[in-house]
C-alpha cells in the first residue's frame, strides 16, 4: 500500500518539527493524546512511550516484540489460531481492529484476519512508540475503542551525515538486519532505511512435514525527506515498502492415493507514501495538511503438489485520505480543529484449477463483493490550563459514512496536580468501530466443509463509552509510583451469528450481524525506581482486567486476568549493560470446557560498548521456553519457544553528544 500524506498528525508546531527526540527519557514530548505536544509526565492524557533504546533493550525488530512485554498490553503471536503469526495487540480487553494502529498519525490499513500484524512493521525508521488507552474516537475515529498506538519517526539528529546499523543472528536460522543513512544541512535533510528479515519455520509433527510456522522473510526500504520552503512553510515526505513472505506447508492423506504435500504461500506487498506540510501562523499555531493513499496487494495460495487442484486468493485494498488540522494557541487555551476524508476499496477474487471430465478447467470469481466507501469527519477540541495545577479537555468528533450513516464521539479530561510530585488524571469519552470491508461485504465459500459466511450491508458500527483515570506520585527523581483504572460498555458488537445459521441446500450459511454487548473494567499497578545515578532501574507493574460477554453471560474468551511485568536495567563495570524482564499471565477463560494455559516467560540481553554508540549484545527471549501445544485450542503461548541471539549494532558519529 502506499500512502500520500501532506501534514503528518503527529508534528504539530515547532517543537516537533526539528527538536531531535531524547534517546531515553522519562518524560519524552508526545502528541498522540491531545495532538498538541506535551511531556509525558504532563499530558493531559496519559501517554506511555516505548522510546528508540527501550526497544533495542527488548531485543525487538518489530513493533510487536517491542510491545510484547509493555505493561498494560498484550501482544500475542499465538491468539488467532497461526494466520501468519499474527502479533495483534490487545488493550483493556480489546483486540483485532478494536486497537488504532497509526504511522506518524496515519491509520495503518491491510489487516490479516480482522488484525494489524504487529510483526510485519519494523523498528528500523521509528524515533519511538506512542500508547494511548481508552476511547480515543473524539480525535482518530473509527477503530479506537481501547485506544491507539502511534509509531512516531523524526529527523536526523545531526548536521551532517549520521547513521544507524545492526545485524543480528537468531535461533531458528533467524538473519536480521537494518541500515539507516541520513544527511542534514541546516533545516533540509533525507533518511534512508532498509530492514531485512529472513527466518526458518516449525515443524508441527516430527513425523510429518507439515509446518506449524512456516518460513519467514520480510523486507522494508524507505525514504524521509523534509525542507523548509519558507520560514513559516516546512515540508516533508516519507515513502515505504514492506513486503511479507511466508511459506507454510502441510500435508493431506488421500485414501488410496498416498500423501500429498501442500504449499501454502502468502506474499503480501504494502507501499506507503506520506507528503506532510506544516504552516507556521505564529504565536505557537500551525495548520497541517495532509493527503494520503496507501496499497496492500495480498495473495495466499493452496498449492497441491503433482496435482492440479489449486486455489489462489488475491486481495486488494486501497485507502486515499485527506486532513486539514489547525491549532491555535491562546494563551491558556489551546484549540484543536481538523477536518478529514477517506476513501477505501476492497476486493478479493479466487482463483481455482480443477480436474472434471474434460480436464483441468481454472476459473476466477469474486469472493468478496468488491466494496467502495467514504466517510468524512469533523472534530474540535479545546485544552485549557488553569494555573499550573487544572488542566481541562474537551473534544467531540462527528463523522459521516456512505455505508453505516454518522457516528458523533465526544471526550472530556480533566488532569490536576496538587503538588508538583502528584498528577491525577480523569477522562471519558465514547469510541465506536466502523465494519470492516470483509464484515460488510465477505462471501467466503467453506461449502466443502459444509458452511458458507456472508457480509451484511446493513451493520451498523460497534459504539462504547469508556472511563479511565491514573494517579502519578513521583516524589523524586528517583521514585514513580503509578495506579490506573478503567471501565467500558460496549454495544452492538460485530461478529458471527452462529446460532442462527441458514440451511442452503447442503450448505449452512452464517452472516456477521450486530447483536453482541460487553464490559471491560480493570486497573494497572505500576513502580520504578532509578537508583545510583540512573546506573540501575527496576520496574514492576501489575494488570487486572475483567471482562463480559453480556449476551451469553460468560467471560470475553482469550483475556487473561492477571498479568504481572518486571523489568531491571544495570549498567555494570566495564561498560557492560544488563537488562532483564520477567512476565507472568494467568490463565484466561476460552469456553466454558476450555481455558488457555497460564506461562512465564523471561528475556535476558548483556551487551558491551566496543566504541562510543556501539553494542556487541547476547541475549535470550523466552528463556523457560514456554510454547504453544500443537493443537491446543486456545494456546496464546508464543509458537516459537526460547530464542536466542547474538548481534552488533552502532551509530554515527560515534563522537559522544
Amino acid at each position: 500500500m502506499i500512502a500520500l500524506t501532506l501534514a503528518s498528525t503527529t508534528t504539530t508546531g515547532r517543537a516537533r518539527g526539528a527538536d531531535p527526540v531524547p534517546r531515553d527519557a522519562q518524560d519524552t514530548v508526545v502528541v498522540t493524546g491531545t495532538r498538541t505536544p506535551e511531556r509525558s509526565q504532563r499530558a493531559t492524557v496519559k501517554t506511555d512511550v516505548v522510546t528508540r533504546d527501550e526497544m533495542d533493550r527488548r531485543g525487538a525488530t518489530n513493533v510487536g516484540e517491542a510491545l510484547a512485554s509493555q505493561p498494560g498490553v498484550r501482544v500475542d503471536p499465538g491468539a488467532y489460531g497461526f494466520l501468519g503469526n499474527v502479533s495483534a495487540i490487545q488493550i483493556q480487553g480489546f483486540d483485532r481492529d478494536r486497537v488504532l494502529v497509526l504511522e506518524d498519525g496515519e491509520r495503518v490499513v491491510g489487516d490479516i484476519g480482522g488484525a494489524i500484524d504487529l510483526a510485519t512493521l519494523p523498528t528500523a525508521d521509528l524515533a519511538r512508540i506512542e500508547i494511548v488507552t481508552g476511547p480515543t474516537s473524539s480525535l482518530y475515529g473509527s477503530s479506537a475503542l481501547g485506544g491507539v498506538v502511534n509509531l512516531v519517526t523524526s529527523p536526523p539528529r545531526f548536521e551532517g551525515a549520521s547513521g544507524r546499523a545492526r545485524i543480528e543472528g537468531r535461533s531458528y536460522r533467524t538473519l536480521f538486519a537494518q541500515a539507516n543513512g541520513a544527511y542534514r544541512q541546516g533545516k533540509t535533510w533525507v533518511t534512508l532505511d532498509a530492514n531485512v528479515f529472513r527466518q526458518d519455520g516449525i515443524a508441527r509433527i516430527a513425523e510429518l512435514p507439515d509446518l506449524q510456522v512456516p518460513d519467514i522473510s520480510r523486507q522494508m526500504l524507505g525514504l524521509r525527506a523534509g525542507t523548509s520552503l519558507t520560514k513559516r512553510i516546512d515540508l516533508r515526505v516519507r515513502a515505504r515498502w514492506l513486503h511479507d513472505k511466508s511459506d507454510g506447508l502441510r500435508s493431506e492423506e488421500t485414501p488410496g492415493l498416498g500423501r500429498y504435500l501442500i504449499d501454502l504461500p502468502a506474499d503480501t506487498h504494502r507501499y506507503t507514501l506520506h507528503v506532510i506540510e506544516t504552516i507556521d501562523l505564529g504565536r505557537g499555531s500551525n495548520l497541517r495538511l495532509t493527503l494520503g493513499r496507501q496499497w496492500t496487494d495480498n495473495e495466499t495460495s493452496n498449492d497441491r503438489r503433482n496435482s492440479p487442484v489449486d486455489q489462489l486468493r488475491d486481495r486488494h485494498q486501497r485507502m486515499q485520505s485527506f486532513e486539514a488540522v489547525a491549532t491555535f494557541a491562546d494563551g491558556p487555551r489551546t484549540w484543536v480543529l481538523g477536518t478529514r476524508a477517506e476513501a477505501e476499496t476492497f476486493s478479493q477474487y479466487l482463483t481455482k484449477s480443477e480436474s472434471v471430465s474434460t480436464g483441468v478447467t481454472t476459473t476466477r470469481q469474486q469472493e468478496v463483493v468488491p466494496q467502495s466507501f467514504g466517510n468524512a469527519a469533523a472534530y474540535g477540541q479545546l485544552e485549557w490550563r488553569f494555573g499550573k495545577k487544572v488542566t481541562l479537555l474537551s473534544g467531540v468528533r462527528g463523522e459521516g459514512h456512505t455505508k453505516y450513516g454518522g457516528a458523533v464521539s465526544p471526550r472530556l479530561a480533566l488532569a490536576y496536580r496538587p503538588t508538583p510530585e502528584v498528577t491525577l488524571r480523569l477522562s471519558g469519552g465514547r469510541g465506536f468501530r466502523a465494519p470492516s470491508a470483509k464484515e460488510l461485504g465477505f462471501v467466503f465459500d467453506h461449502a466443502i466443509y459444509g458452511y458458507r459466511v456472508l457480509g451484511n450491508a446493513d451493520l451498523r458500527p460497534e459504539t462504547s463509552w469508556g472511563l479511565n483515570g491514573d494517579a502519578t506520585w513521583q516524589p523524586d527523581k528517583a521514585v514513580t509510583l503509578r495506579a490506573s483504572a478503567f471501565a467500558n460498555w460496549v454495544e452492538d458488537m460485530i461478529d458471527l451469528d452462529l446460532a442462527n445459521g441458514v440451511p442452503n441446500g447442503s450448505v449452512v450459511d452464517y452472516r456477521y450481524t450486530n447483536f453482541g454487548k460487553a464490559r471491560t473494567l480493570g486497573g494497572d499497578l505500576s513502580a520504578g525506581v532509578r537508583l545510583w545515578d540512573d546506573r540501575l532501574r527496576a520496574d514492576v507493574s501489575y494488570s487486572y482486567l475483567w471482562t463480559r460477554d453480556d449476551l451469553n453471560d460468560r467471560p470475553l474468551g482469550g483475556r487473561p486476568p492477571h498479568t504481572v511485568t518486571s523489568s531491571v536495567r544495570a549498567l555494570l563495570p566495564s561498560k557492560f549493560e544488563a537488562n532483564a524482564r520477567w512476565r507472568v499471565t494467568t490463565d484466561a477463560f476460552i469456553n466454558e470446557t476450555t481455558r488457555s494455559p497460564a506461562y512465564s516467560m523471561v528475556d535476558l540481553r548483556l551487551g558491551r560498548e566496543l566504541w562510543p554508540k556501539s553494542q556487541a549484545y547476547v541475549g535470550v527471549l523466552n528463556l523457560l521456553d514456554a510454547r504453544q501445544d500443537v493443537g491446543r485450542v486456545g494456546d496464546t503461548r508464543p509458537p516459537l519457544g526460547r530464542v536466542v541471539y547474538l548481534g552488533l549494532r552502532a551509530d554515527f558519529p560515534w563522537e559522544d553528544e
